[in-house]
């Protein structure tokens, strides 16, 4: 019996690690997409900030609703989850750069047709698709909502900084 609880509850914590991954990916896409065809941003602003508003939406839904922990205080969680975030960004934006300018210059994808919000399109969804799965998600089940060692390394300063 505690087999199939303990099967069930991690069936739901995938379910609800995806649908948060949804969500904040929706976002992601349609801030970067909208900045990327309605402004002068070009690719790496525009995943840049899709990035900004899909991480803040999935650092906040992933603690109330998908992760959350007693042990692991509030102020370690924001901490960990941007540095996590800021790798998450920097990945996100140069590699979308790097892919796209790629597809630019793709003679195939010319005689295709492939148009140049297409191009970025692929770019923008394959890399946020693994920069999500081998990045996002591996650190925050394995360090962000949870205490881990770098805790203790927080806890001086986060100290420090609420007494000013």
């Amino acid at each position: 019996m505690q087999r199939l609880s303990h099967w069930i509850r991690q069936k739901i914590w995938v379910l609800k690690a995806m649908i948060v991954s949804q969500v904040s990916a929706y976002t992601d896409f349609g801030v970067s997409f909208a900045a990327f065809a309605w402004t002068a941003a070009g690719a790496t602003l525009s995943a840049a900030l899709g990035a900004v508003a899909g991480g803040i939406t999935n650092c906040l839904l992933n603690y109330k609703w998908t992760f959350r922990t007693a042990d692991c205080p509030v102020s370690h969680v924001a901490v960990k989850y941007a540095l996590v975030w800021v790798g998450s960004l920097l990945l996100n934006s140069y590699g979308t750069e790097f892919f796209y300018r790629l597809m630019l210059d793709s003679s195939l994808l010319d005689l295709w047709g492939v148009v140049k919000n297409l191009r970025f399109t692929f770019a923008r969804l394959g890399v946020s698709l693994i920069v999500s799965v081998f990045w996002n998600l591996l650190l925050q089940k394995n360090f962000v909502y949870r205490t881990v060692r770098f805790d203790h390394l927080l806890a001086r300063p986060i100290e420090a900084m609420r007494r000013k």
